[in-house]
């Protein structure tokens, strides 16, 4: 089944990545703690620095910072971006935080994002709008998705449902739509992951057929984006690390 292409960042994502290949994220040094609060962390999907030659994306240094009504910035954080990756936990305070690009003696926000109060911890899943140059901020919270260790989380980004098995059962996913799936591994430690989605005939197309290692100390993110030609591209991360 071939799809149109959707929208501009969306199609930016899948000629730059090579999505189909599982990805082990690594964290990265743990960036100074300048607040406490709530443990927010960020995977990035792909930096608007990343280039088209692999091999050449360059680290790029993201502050994260607070106005006040005045208009004034105050830092609070310093993140560390590359593709695709996962940063350390750095503690937050509730309310709006934005993710900033320090342009000389200027700051320009990229996004943001609001951390509720009382939340014990928070990923925000960062997809790039090459258009706009900025990013789209998603905040989860994995204690409200009850998503712990030995579980995926999966998010549909597509305009179409999505079919998911990770070992035992067959589930849907809607677009727009988060699910969080336990992991059943077989005998041998390994487990089925089958992404796919129904044809106008109602006949199931694979678009990710793979057997994974399973690790019941990590959380793995399944991210689905459109792809023009097979309905689905899969994107898949491991979390280590998780507070729990």
């Amino acid at each position: 089944m071939s799809l149109r292409p959707t929208a501009f960042f969306f199609l930016s994502i899948l000629a730059l990545l090579a999505v189909q290949q599982t990805s082990h994220a690594q964290n990265a040094p743990a960036p100074e703690k300048k607040e406490e609060g709530t443990m927010v962390r960020f995977l990035c999907v792909q930096s608007l620095t990343a280039a088209k030659e692999k091999g050449k994306e360059e680290d790029e240094k993201m502050t994260l910072a607070r106005m006040s009504e005045d208009g004034k910035w105050t830092e609070v954080g310093e993140i560390s971006l590359r593709s695709p990756f996962i940063t350390s936990w750095i503690g937050l305070k509730e309310g709006l935080t934005h993710l900033v690009r320090k342009e000389g003696d200027k700051m320009v926000s990229l996004g943001s994002f609001t951390v509720a109060p009382k939340m014990k911890n928070a990923i925000i899943i960062m997809l790039p709008d090459f258009e706009k140059k900025s990013y789209k901020l998603q905040l989860v919270d994995p204690t409200k998705l009850e998503f712990r260790k030995g579980k995926a989380l999966i998010v549909n980004y597509s305009r179409i449902p999505a079919l998911v098995n990770m070992g035992k059962e067959t589930k849907t996913v809607s677009p727009g739509q988060q699910l969080v799936e336990t992991i059943t591994a077989d005998a041998d430690g390994m487990y089925p992951m089958l992404i796919g989605h129904l044809d106008t005939d109602k006949k199931m197309v694979l678009c990710y057929d793979r057997r994974v290692s399973s690790n019941p100390n990590t959380r793995t993110f399944i991210l689905l984006f459109p792809d023009p030609d097979n309905g689905l591209r899969a994107m898949s991360l491991s979390e280590f690390d998780t507070l729990e």
